[in-house]
């Protein structure tokens, strides 16, 4: 009886296993039949042919033009680190602590400057020059400590060096005087921009990850610690400090009434920016990376539940929610009446309209290559970082013409 028990036992887990293998055998390629090969092939042709714009979506933004490929600049050293740019440039950070410049408009490089260690943040783009920021490590790896380097954006030559105990862990912003910085030590500082050094400091409870806001009357940051802190510019004076249920890491926006910022915990909130205390949050169904953006009367975030919202300015009251394939952490692009988001680790970005959340573009990568950091959109141009380099587009009716590729 047990040896009948036994075998029946076996013919069943065999069983299962001849199905999932005949499952996985189906899903690959290189074993489908040629029928489900030219099905798969379909599918993904349909995907690639699917309308810029959905129907009756129109728009006057410039989002919603054709994006036609000027240049790219083929690497396998990019980072997930954002590039940069100004009028002429775009700053890349590589792997290995190196920063190529390149020429805007045909991507010619310009110089490369290699602080070396691991670049901690996008380059930061000053008046004269650029602003990199590094973890620096040991010859056994480990971590030693963090630098900011000033760079000539004409030469690539450095300006200043600065060294510190812990490495910054947030993008810089910059000021006319200041420089102003998360770091991994817990604490926000405001640096010289001549030179580096410390002007002040504000400890907080845990990694300061988040984007700061400077403003005349405050600076606005978030940190993992949940918390969002208004301090006074001057000296560091902590103004008030809201607490959440989650990590503050994206930006905060603000009006002449409220500052809004989005947590961990999924919610987005909105604060008297005076006082700091809350008006009204409103939830979304994961986290909240990026930055909220103000259009008119309502705010428009991304959340890590694949959905992008459009929510009412003076409640938070939902007006539209937009689902796409995939999670998004990055903040959306706003021109004029449209806005583009890039989701994470995608191949493609869409523009949907602000009123309503119609999509009115779509531009998608070759198959295999994904954006892997936020999109950058100036003047019409494109800017996007994947996992096979950067790929500059231009927002265009002309007729298409030929991409160049730039080799590392």
């Amino acid at each position: 009886m047990l040896n009948s028990f036994n075998r029946s036992l076996v013919a069943t887990l065999l069983t299962i296993l001849i199905l999932a293998i005949v499952v996985v055998a189906q899903d690959d390629p290189q074993t489908q039949s040629p029928k489900q090969q030219r099905r798969t092939e379909a599918k993904q042709k349909a995907a690639e042919q699917q309308p810029r714009a959905e129907p009756g979506a129109t728009s006057t933004s410039r989002l919603a033009l054709p994006f036609k490929r000027a240049w790219q600049y083929i690497t396998n050293d990019a980072l997930t680190v954002a590039p940069s740019l100004d009028e002429t440039r775009i700053y890349l950070p590589l792997a290995g602590g190196r920063v190529v410049c390149l020429d805007r408009e045909t991507g010619a490089l310009r110089w490369s400057s290699d602080p070396g260690g691991m670049i901690t943040a996008p380059v930061a783009v000053g008046e004269s020059s650029v602003y990199i920021s590094t973890r620096k490590l040991a010859d056994d790896g480990t971590e030693a400590g963090g630098s900011v380097r000033a760079v000539d954006k004409s030469t690539g030559l450095t300006v200043w060096v600065k060294d510190y105990t812990r490495p910054f862990a947030s993008t810089l912003q910059l000021s006319p005087k200041r420089i102003y910085a998360g770091s991994t030590d817990g604490s926000f500082y405001a640096l010289d921009i001549n030179n580096g050094d410390q002007l002040w400091k504000v400890e907080t409870q845990d990694i300061v990850r988040g984007r700061a806001l400077v403003t005349d009357r405050a600076i606005y940051f978030g940190s993992d610690d949940g918390a969002l802190r208004a301090v006074e510019p001057e000296h560091g004076q902590i103004i008030w400090k809201y607490q959440t249920g989650g990590k503050v890491v994206g930006q905060p926006a603000i009006d002449e009434r409220e500052v809004f910022f989005g947590a961990g915990d999924g919610y987005l909130y909105a604060a008297d920016f005076q006082s700091g205390k809350l008006r009204w949050r409103a939830r979304t169904g994961a986290a909240i990376e990026g930055s909220p953006v103000l259009v008119g009367d309502r705010i428009l975030i991304a959340s890590f539940d694949n959905f992008v919202y459009a929510l009412a300015r003076s409640s938070g009251d939902r007006i539209w929610k937009r689902r796409l394939e995939n999670r998004i952490n990055s903040t959306l692009i706003i021109e004029g009446d449209a806005s583009l988001v890039a989701p994470l680790r995608g191949d493609y970005v869409a523009v949907f309209l602000n009123a309503d959340g119609r999509r009115v573009n779509l531009y998608r990568l070759e198959k295999d290559i994904e954006i892997v950091a936020d999109p950058i959109f100036s003047n019409g141009t494109l800017v996007l970082l994947t996992s096979n380099g950067l790929v500059v587009t231009k927002a265009t009716k002309a007729v298409d013409s030929p991409a160049n590729a730039v080799k590392k």
